[in-house]
């Protein structure tokens, strides 16, 4: 325990926290192994490309998947007007607030941060490594939560400046788009907090200073430019 919390600082993981995410067969493992299908024959048959009705043969293994939280966007976003839809993939706090609420508590959804930080850092687990990204994003792009929820957010800084001292500087890039995830989620993060009505000066500090801290050592760019401006859709 002591080595994790140096390493990466996991200290909102609990016992709890491991018992809800960890697979049900208790064992955490690189790749999910695959079982036979028993729908194989009419899966195969609607498949449409040569790779989905290979693919088609086999099914995860559901005890041995990591039981991470999720939001389904589909269920939250049933009704809504073109221009609720662009708010809702503007301002992620619906997500957080729905993640939040799976997990039992703040504190709980910054240990299922952490957790799955360390399974993909020392069990190679890429499922794990696309959690990490998708409470990232969420958790930046909420910015109605910055005033709501500004001692989540103070701990969420901190766990993710120990997490960025684990990595090199361009293993966030897209290697297809040369992008930087984290570069383009974290503009949104200091936006808001720069932005955001509310936000206690003590979060708008950090976030200053941790933004400050990954210009100078990694020479990323977070200046505002016009190309970033989200289109707005309007009925």
């Amino acid at each position: 325990k002591q080595w994790y919390q140096r390493r990466v600082r996991a200290t909102h993981v609990t016992t709890t926290t491991i018992t809800r995410v960890q697979p049900q067969c208790h064992v955490i493992q690189a790749a999910t192994p695959l079982l036979s299908n028993p729908r194989a024959a009419q899966d195969v048959a609607r498949a449409t490309t040569v790779e989905d009705k290979l693919d088609a043969n086999f099914i995860q293994d559901e005890t041995q998947i990591m039981r991470f939280s999720k939001v389904d966007k589909k269920t939250a976003t049933a009704g809504f007007s073109a221009a609720q839809l662009t708010q809702y993939y503007m301002d992620s706090t619906p997500s957080l607030n729905s993640l939040i609420e799976q997990a039992g508590s703040e504190d709980e959804l910054l240990g299922e941060l952490q957790v799955s930080f360390i399974v993909f850092l020392l069990g190679h687990v890429y499922s794990a490594f696309d959690q990490w990204k998708r409470l990232t994003d969420t958790a930046c792009r909420a910015s109605r939560s910055l005033a709501q929820r500004s001692n989540f957010y103070k701990n969420f800084i901190r766990t993710l400046h120990y997490h960025l001292k684990e990595t090199p500087s361009d293993f966030f890039v897209d290697i297809v788009s040369r992008n930087n995830f984290l570069v383009t989620t974290l503009k949104l993060l200091f936006e808001g907090l720069r932005e955001e009505e509310g936000v206690p000066e003590e979060l708008k500090s950090r976030g200053e200073k941790f933004r400050a801290h990954l210009e100078k050592f990694y020479s990323w760019d977070f200046s505002y430019c016009e190309e970033d401006d989200p289109v707005i859709v309007e009925t």
